[in-house]
C-alpha cells in the first residue's frame, strides 16, 4: 500500500476566463501573460500581514509618491534608500516584496531595468478604462481598493483585491488589448490607496 502521507493532493488548475484573462493562486500564473491570447494574468495572493503592519505605520497623508528607475537586481538596495531619504519608517518586508515583483517583471519580459512607482492615490485620476502605452505593466495595491478591469465591449467591472498582482498587456503588445483597466472612483468617498506600478524602463 502506498504511504498516503507523502501523496500530495493535485493542485487546482489555474482558472482561465474567456477573452484574455487568466488567474491563479501561484506566482507561476504570471508567466501566462507571454501567451498571445492572454492580455491579463492575475496572481490572487494574500498580502503578507507584515506588509499591512508596516503600511499602517506610514502617514499616507504626508508622504510623497516615489519613482525609481534602476536595474532589477538593485531594486531592493535603491528602493530601501529612497524610502529612507523620503522620510518613510523602516519597511523591510514591503521593500522585499517590491524587489521580488520587480525581479518577476524583469525576468518575464527579458529586461534588465525597471521603473517603479509607489503612489498614494486619493483622487479619480485614471478614472476612465484604458490600456497603457507599454508592453506589460505590473500593478498591485497594498492598501485600499484595487485596480478595476473589464473586457472591451462589456459592462461587467471586476476589482482586484489588495495584494493581488496583475500583469496587464498594453498597446505596445497589442494595438487593442481585450482587457482595459482603471483606478476605482474614490474621490467622493474620502478613501486612500497605496498602489505599486512596475514597467520595463525601456517601454516608458
Amino acid at each position: 500500500m502506498k504511504n498516503l502521507a507523502v501523496i500530495e493532493p493535485p493542485r487546482p488548475p489555474a482558472q482561465a476566463d474567456r477573452d484574455g484573462a487568466v488567474h491563479g493562486q501561484e506566482s507561476a500564473i504570471l508567466g501566462r501573460i507571454l501567451a498571445d491570447d492572454v492580455d491579463l494574468a492575475l496572481w490572487e495572493r494574500h498580502l503578507d500581514p507584515r506588509v499591512a503592519q508596516e503600511i499602517a505605520a506610514i502617514d499616507l497623508d504626508t508622504v510623497d509618491d516615489l519613482l525609481l528607475t534602476c536595474e532589477a537586481a538593485k531594486v531592493e538596495e535603491q528602493f530601501r534608500a529612497l524610502l529612507r531619504d523620503s522620510g518613510y519608517p523602516p519597511c523591510p518586508v514591503l521593500v522585499a516584496d517590491v524587489a521580488m515583483l520587480a525581479a518577476l517583471h524583469a525576468r518575464l519580459l527579458g529586461e534588465q531595468r525597471v521603473t517603479i512607482r509607489l503612489e498614494v492615490v486619493e483622487t479619480d485620476a485614471c478614472r476612465k478604462f484604458h490600456a497603457d502605452f507599454v508592453t506589460v505593466r505590473t500593478i498591485t495595491t497594498y492598501f485600499g481598493r484595487g485596480t478595476q478591469w473589464m473586457r472591451g465591449g462589456e459592462d461587467q467591472v471586476h476589482e482586484l483585491a489588495a495584494g493581488t498582482v496583475g500583469l496587464f498587456k498594453g498597446r505596445l503588445a497589442h494595438g487593442e488589448p481585450s482587457i482595459l483597466h482603471r483606478s476605482p472612483p474614490i474621490a467622493d468617498l474620502g478613501e486612500t490607496r497605496l498602489v505599486l506600478v512596475i514597467d520595463s524602463a525601456a517601454s516608458r
